[in-house]
């Protein structure tokens, strides 16, 4: 991409928007000068930072949320709806006035207060249960408030064998092939109001269990994504570009499938735990899937970079076998706010899961949830019709039937983590990415580095400042001696009293770099 290319991309038609873009081209002069200051081989294209404030974004799933969506009657344990609400507002569809009393006489009785509940009615389609999957996605406009973005969900659930080119099925679908699920596709059309919200459709399909995104940029799917879209006449190459156009994924990952024959959600085997890491599920050495599992992390996963430029950190979670062949679904996990809520099968593997989770995210709190349908009080019919027993299953649990409402006024940060073995110097440069949504500013007294050597008791501060790139800030960690660890954290607060650390837990948690 050339400077001509940049302006016409970013128009001037403001003060503001000018000087965003003689950032950029300033920015971008100065890489090409010092690209060209290199000797020997060509080096690669260095490409513009993320800034928020000029590019488009849609929000990952651990940055602040102000509620959670789910579908009345429940689809899920009695219990995880007690505790979602303990955390954020629950914003609940229901179909009409009796459902409505229906929940307020259950939700007294299970001791929820109506300040924690938003009704929303709308009409209800067979999937109302998953509001994962045909929900909306939060994106955050350059000079624009939160949006929804809504995918087309005319085809419900698509099912392939392992080969991204495998011919489709559906779940549900007539003798003569033919599907309905407009009451589905229309919901997000009630929700978006109903949050204050505006509305924006995409010509494509985006099936919500198979988006796994980083809030900078880059998204992950498994290639039933591609095979779904081009189905209905969308080719690989248009659904990309508008992804970018639309969506703002400048990198988006298509994984291949990992199931013999099933959804192919992303969901059911890893999760993005930050813009860093990576949990993915690991089966008994004995199952079949064992080798397309693995291969997933050495052929793709591992040469894949980061938005910081550094290979992801790959963590694992062992998984095992529940009612004869299906593999307990971990990862389909529902992170909001400090909390990971995690689906549990009823097997033993259930507790090692628990801890894994909780060595995975220091931090935060960790709340498993079986969902045994004898024990539960209240159920919509179709739960009982479809799961029989337990009501999670291999490709179909926690977080498919929950969806995330961000909070619009949130301050965006990602820490360009400083890396243990670093040389000695002087001293250590950071980079943090920050933007305030609020519409107010941040205070300069309050947007700072805390640090400290390992096994001191006290903090020292140093400030984060504004560099020429919109949204980028710099700090410098004074230097240390060789072998000493140091420990810090970042945090930032506007003057509407909304605060930001990184990591979530600070002070009671930080990074670290060992100096060699």
């Amino acid at each position: 991409m050339g400077l001509l290319d940049l302006v016409c991309i970013f128009p001037a038609k403001s003060t503001g928007m000018r000087l965003r873009v003689n950032f950029i081209l300033l920015y971008t002069l100065l890489t090409l000068g010092l690209q060209a200051q290199r000797a020997g081989n060509a080096v690669a294209e260095v490409e513009v930072p993320f800034m928020p404030s000029v590019h488009a974004r849609m929000a990952a799933e651990w940055e602040p949320a102000t509620g959670v969506l789910i579908s009345w009657p429940p689809s899920i344990p009695h219990k995880l709806i007690i505790e979602l609400a303990k955390d954020v507002k629950l914003n609940l569809l229901v179909e009409d006035h009796p459902a409505k009393q229906d929940a307020i006489k259950w939700l007294s009785k299970w001791g929820i207060m109506p300040d924690r509940v938003r009704f929303i009615s709308a009409p209800h389609g067979r999937d109302v249960s998953w509001t994962r999957d045909w929900g909306p996605h939060a994106i955050f406009p350059p000079e624009r408030e939160m949006a929804l973005v809504d995918g087309n969900y005319s085809l419900s659930t698509p099912i392939s064998g392992l080969s991204c080119t495998d011919s489709l099925r559906f779940i549900y679908s007539d003798d003569q092939g033919n599907m309905d699920f407009a009451a589905d596709d229309h919901m997000p059309g009630y929700i978006a109001p109903a949050l204050g919200l505006e509305r924006v459709a995409l010509p494509f399909s985006f099936t919500g269990g198979n988006i796994l995104v980083d809030g900078q940029r880059t998204g992950f799917s498994t290639c039933i994504i591609l095979n779904e879209n081009r189905f209905k006449g969308i080719a690989e190459e248009k659904f990309l570009s508008d992804a970018e156009k639309m969506l703002g994924l400048k990198k988006y990952h298509i994984l291949s499938n990992f199931e013999e024959e099933g959804i192919q959600h992303i969901d059911c085997y890893m999760k993005l735990l930050d813009e860093e890491r990576i949990l993915v599920t690991r089966p008994p050495m004995y199952h079949p899937l064992q080798e397309q599992y693995e291969g997933i992390i050495t052929q793709e996963l591992s040469k894949l970079t980061n938005a910081w430029g550094r290979p992801y950190e790959i963590l694992r979670i062992d998984t095992d076998r529940y009612q004869k062949d299906k593999l307990a679904a971990y990862t389909n996990a529902l992170i909001l706010n400090q909390t990971v809520y995690v689906p549990l099968f009823s097997i033993p593997q259930d507790s090692i899961a628990i801890e894994q989770w909780k060595a995975a995210m220091p931090g935060y709190t960790i709340k498993g949830f079986e969902f045994v349908l004898a024990r539960e009080p209240h159920l919509s019919a179709q739960v009982y019709d479809l799961y029989k027993i337990i009501g999670w299953t291999d490709g179909d649990a926690l977080h498919c039937r929950t969806r995330a409402v961000w909070n619009p006024d949130m301050i965006f940060m990602s820490v360009n983590r400083l890396q243990s073995g670093i040389k000695k110097a002087k001293e250590y440069p950071l980079q943090v990415i920050l933007r305030d949504y609020s519409g107010g500013f941040l205070l300069t007294d309050q947007v700072k580095v805390m640090y400290r050597v390992k096994g001191k008791p006290d903090w020292k501060e140093t400030k984060l400042v504004p560099s020429q790139i919109p949204d980028h800030y710099t700090a410098s960690i004074p230097g240390g001696q060789a072998g000493v660890t140091l420990e810090y954290y970042v945090t930032a607060q506007n003057n509407q009293g909304t605060m930001v650390t990184r990591p979530v837990h600070a002070p009671t948690g930080w990074y670290e770099f060992k100096i060699n």
